[in-house]
C-alpha cells in the first residue's frame, strides 16, 4: 500500500471515529453520489464528510499494461517469430496465446541466446509490427514477470508496445509454459503426463458428450477424437460447451475448439458424421486409435453400433445419459470380457433404457415407437452436468489403470458396471416415493450416485456366448424397435 493511500485509510478511521463519538451513522446519499456522516437525532446536519474518492482505492483497477507469451515459442534456439498478439482488458493485456476470433495485432517474438538488453528494438520484426518481445532462457531482469517469482527466474524478457507517435515503449513480459504449468494445479492428485499420451474417441458431442471431451482435456488427456453430424442450436446453448456466436457451426468443430482454448497442444481429429451401418468401418478404425470411448450419441443404432465394435475390439466404452427430462442419469461402463455390455443392459433393464431425455423434436421423431409415443422434454443444465461427470470419474479410473496415485482409493468404490443418479422425485417414475434426503444417511435418496450389480448376460447376442456360426445373426438389438446388425454375407 503506498503512503498516499495509507493516509487514506487513516483519515477514514479518523472521520469514523468522529461520527461514533458524535453519534452519527455513514450513510451514502445518491442525489450528490457521496458518502456522508448523519447524526442519528439530526439527519440534515452533516459534521464528516467521506467521499467516494476517499474509498475508492480498494476497488481501484490495475492500469498496467502486461505482454502475454508462450515459453513453447523459444524451442528451437535463435529464431524471429511473426506472431499474432490480441488485445485484451481494454489495452491493458496483450497476449500471444491460443488462436482468438479476428486477426490480432501484428507483432514479432525474438528468440535469442544473447543478452536481451543488447538487442535494438527496432532492429527486430516487420514494419507493421505493434508488439515486440525479445525473450532468452535465464534468469529475469526487470520488465519480466510470470505467475510466480520461482517460474519468472527460468526467462529474460523484454517486451515493447509501438505509442500513437512510433516510439517502441518497454512494458512487462509474462512468460509462461503451458507444457510444464498448465496442469500444475492437479499435480498431487495424479500425475497428469499419465493421461497425456492417452487418446479418448467422444462419439457424440451433444452436452453430455462435449461436456465429458472437455473435462477430460482438463485432466490431462491431450489426444481427441470427436465424430458428430449435428449442428448447434439456440436451444442447445445453455447446455452445451458452446456459446450462441456458435449457433450454425457443427458440434465437432466447436468442441475441437474449446478443447484448443484450454490446451493449445492438444490434438483434436474431427469427423462430421453420423454413427450408422454404413460409416462402421471409420468407426472402427477411431475405436482402434483410442484407449478408451465415450458414447455421448443417444440414439439406439449408435449405441448398438459402438457396443459391438468395442467388445469386438477389446475396447472400454462409457454409456452416460440423461433420464427424461433429466430427472436423473445414468452411466454404463462397459469392459469386454469382464462385465456386462450395452446390450446385456437392454435385455436385463428395457424400460430402464427407455427411460430417456429427449431434448428436441427431431429426437422425439428418431426414438418414437409404435406402442409408446415421445414428446421433446428438455432439462436443465445442472441435472445433466453430474452424469458426464461420473462418466468423467469413470474415464480417468480406467485410463490410469495400475498407476499409483490418490485415486486409487477409488477402485474400491467404483466397482460397479452401471450408476444410477436421481436429482429430483419424478411423478410417474419408479422415483416418485423416494424419501427426501434431509440428514439421511441411508437407503434410497435423491442428489446420490448409486452402484448398481448388473451382472453379464451368457445368453447376450454380443458378449455373450453365442456358438461362432450363429455369431452373424445373432447381432441384434434386445427389443423391438432397436438397430439391428445386418446378416453378414
Amino acid at each position: 500500500m503506498s503512503t498516499h493511500e495509507q493516509d487514506h485509510v487513516l483519515q477514514i478511521l479518523k472521520d469514523l471515529h468522529e461520527a461514533e463519538r458524535n453519534g452519527k451513522k455513514l450513510r451514502y446519499e445518491s442525489w450528490d453520489g457521496r458518502i456522508h456522516a448523519v447524526s442519528t437525532d439530526d439527519p440534515d446536519r452533516n459534521s464528516v464528510d467521506i467521499t467516494p474518492q476517499h474509498l475508492g482505492f480498494g476497488g481501484k483497477e490495475d492500469d498496467s499494461l502486461c505482454i502475454v507469451v508462450s515459453a513453447e515459442a523459444m524451442e528451437g534456439g535463435d529464431a524471429i517469430v511473426p506472431s499474432r498478439f490480441w488485445c485484451l482488458d481494454g489495452g491493458r493485456t496483450y497476449s500471444a496465446l491460443g488462436d482468438r476470433e479476428g486477426n490480432g495485432m501484428p507483432g514479432t517474438i525474438c528468440v535469442t541466446n544473447r543478452p536481451v538488453a543488447g538487442i535494438q528494438v527496432a532492429s527486430i520484426g516487420a514494419p507493421e509490427d505493434h508488439v515486440r518481445v525479445i525473450l532468452r532462457k535465464g534468469p529475469a531482469q526487470s520488465g519480466s514477470m510470470g505467475p510466480d517469482d520461482n517460474r519468472c527466474s527460468r526467462w529474460e524478457a523484454i517486451g515493447f508496445l509501438r505509442s500513437g507517435n512510433g516510439q517502441w515503449e518497454q512494458q512487462p513480459v509474462m512468460v509462461v509454459s503451458l507444457r510444464e504449468d498448465l496442469f500444475a494445479r492437479a499435480r498431487g492428485v495424479f500425475e497428469t503426463d499419465v493421461l497425456s499420451p492417452t487418446c479418448v474417441f467422444t462419439a457424440g458431442v451433444g452436452s453430455i458428450g462435449s461436456y465429458g471431451a472437455l473435462e477430460l482435456c482438463k485432466s490431462g488427456v491431450c489426444n481427441h477424437i470427436v465424430m458428430d453430424d449435428d449442428r448447434i442450436e439456440v436451444p442447445n446453448v445453455i447446455r452445451h460447451v458452446a456459446g450462441t456466436d456458435d449457433v450454425g457451426r457443427l458440434k465437432v468443430h466447436v468442441v475441437a475448439d474449446e478443447i484448443r482454448r484450454k490446451n493449445p497442444l492438444a490434438r483434436v481429429v474431427t469427423c462430421a458424421q453420423r454413427i450408422t451401418w454404413a460409416s462402421q468401418d471409420l468407426v472402427r478404425s477411431f475405436v482402434r486409435r483410442s484407449d478408451l470411448v465415450i458414447c455421448g450419441a443417444d440414439d439406439d443404432e449408435a449405441r448398438v453400433i459402438l457396443n459391438k465394435i468395442c467388445v469386438e475390439e477389446n475396447k472400454p466404452v462409457i454409456f452416460p445419459g440423461a433420464l427424461r427430462r433429466a430427472y436423473g442419469g445414468q452411466v454404463l461402463l462397459v469392459r469386454p470380457g469382464k462385465g456386462p455390455c450395452y446390450q446385456c443392459f437392454l435385455r436385463y433393464l428395457p424400460e430402464q433404457a427407455r427411460d430417456r431425455e429427449i431434448s428436441s423434436q427431431e429426437d422425439a421423431e428418431r426414438f418414437a415407437y409404435s406402442d409408446r409415443p415421445f414428446v421433446a422434454e428438455p432439462g436443465l443444465s445442472n441435472d445433466i452436468v453430474p452424469i458426464p461427470q461420473m462418466g468423467v470419474k469413470l474415464a480417468i479410473q480406467q485410463l490410469m489403470q495400475g498407476t499409483p496415485s490418490a485415486l486409487r482409493t477409488l477402485d474400491a468404490d467404483l466397482v460397479a458396471p452401471l450408476y444410477i443418479w436421481i436429482s429430483r422425485r419424478e411423478a410417474g417414475t419408479d422415483f416418485e416415493e423416494l424419501q427426501p434426503l434431509e440428514f439421511n444417511v441411508d437407503g434410497f435418496h435423491v442428489m446420490r450416485w448409486y452402484g448398481v450389480d448388473l451382472p453379464r448376460d451368457q445368453a447376450c447376442p454380443c458378449c455373450g456366448e453365442v456358438p461362432v456360426f450363429t455369431a452373424p445373426a445373432a447381432h441384434v438389438a434386445a427389443r423391438e424397435g432397436d438397430a439391428r446388425v445386418p446378416n453378414a454375407s
